[in-house]
């Protein structure tokens, strides 16, 4: 097996990390190098990502803002009966969960 020289501040940093993960320095370095070489990226995808990020936006995709994010999420309904079916719905269920939990809580038998 061939022998690899790394200078002493990445052996330093070898040892420490191969004895908080109580591996070998060896094990350690051949896990480390195996998969820095099996995660290689597919050169097409990098030719895709670099042609990408050098095409300019362009002005036709860009819409101007309208309007203001915390109103859009704000708890307000244009039609105040859909907040309140909602709210009527919601009480529903949460009664038949508790309803629910109450009866399996008086089946149970104390062990």
């Amino acid at each position: 097996m061939p022998t690899i020289t790394v200078p002493e501040a990445l052996a330093l940093r070898l040892q420490q990390h191969a004895l908080a993960q109580h591996q070998s320095v060896e094990m350690l370095a051949v896990t480390l190098l195996t998969t820095a070489l099996d995660t290689v990226v597919d050169p097409h995808v990098l030719a895709v990502v670099q042609r990408i990020q050098q095409t300019p936006a362009n002005p036709a995709h860009i819409r101007p803002a309208h309007g203001a994010l915390a109103a859009a999420l704000a708890d307000d309904y244009p039609d105040p009966a859909v907040g309140q079916a909602w709210d009527a719905t919601w009480q529903a269920i949460e009664t038949q969960i508790q309803t629910l939990n109450a009866d399996d809580a008086a089946r149970e038998e104390p062990r």
